[in-house]
């Protein structure tokens, strides 16, 4: 599929809202701008079931099975991803030739986020007709009946040299003093410690400090400390 045709497709499932904005109103980030990306992970297959909000016009498209001793491929997320995707705002859209039409309508929708997209592979399933809306007019479409893209929500690291602090995955990083690490202090955030008052190093776990906020200092099987996620 060609990137303007995946495009097309991101801004109507979210619902784009492309009318110029009066300048009163609040900017509302409702539209995908996506970016073609080198993925530096390395190319793997996972398999899942896909299951939709819009159960009227959509069935849930099931991952992987094994059927009667044999294995039934279902929906199949190709790693790595293909595109980035952040939440945009666009301002005066119109006809790129006289007289300048702008856009038709104005679709308000809830913000994205940003999002990775990945190649996906499902087994075919009926096209369909679906009405829809976007600011570019209405009309009917035609759901070919074969996937193309997994797009799924993101977060980002904190930067090396940046002060430390927490990223949006509740994980601690960031620079700080000599002799200090940057560690989860509480359970909403971190701060820069002693290196000896690190989980792994510390003479009693549960004094100790891991790297996500998410983790507990517990005593390991074999003795020792060690970081672990709470039971659950």
């Amino acid at each position: 599929m060609k990137t303007e045709s995946i495009l097309s497709a991101l801004l109507a499932l979210a619902c784009a809202a492309l009318l110029p904005a009066p300048a009163h109103a609040q900017q509302v980030f409702d539209n995908l701008k996506c970016y073609k990306i080198k993925d530096p992970q390395k190319p793997k297959q996972y398999t899942a079931d896909l299951v939709p909000k819009l159960t009227h016009d959509f069935q849930t498209e099931l991952g992987d099975r094994i059927i009667g001793g044999f294995l039934k491929k279902g929906c199949r997320i190709k790693v790595p991803a293909k595109f980035f995707c952040i939440d945009v705002d666009v301002e005066n859209a119109h006809d790129v030739l006289p007289p300048y039409t702008p856009a038709q309508w104005t679709v308000d929708g809830p913000e994205s986020g940003e999002r990775l997209c990945y190649k996906l592979i499902c087994p075919p399933v009926p096209s369909q007709e679906l009405p829809v809306i976007d600011a570019f007019g209405n009309r009917v479409i035609q759901l070919r009946g074969r996937t193309d893209y997994f797009c799924t929500p993101v977060v980002r690291q904190n930067p090396a040299d940046a002060p430390c602090d927490m990223a949006g995955n509740g994980q601690c990083g960031g620079v700080c003093p000599a002799g200090q690490v940057c560690l989860a202090t509480s359970p909403s955030g971190c701060g820069c410690v002693q290196q000896s008052e690190a989980c792994a190093v510390s003479q009693t776990c549960g004094d100790g400090f891991c790297g996500g906020v998410w983790e507990t200092c517990v005593t390991l099987p074999g003795g020792g400390c060690g970081c672990a996620h709470p039971p659950g």
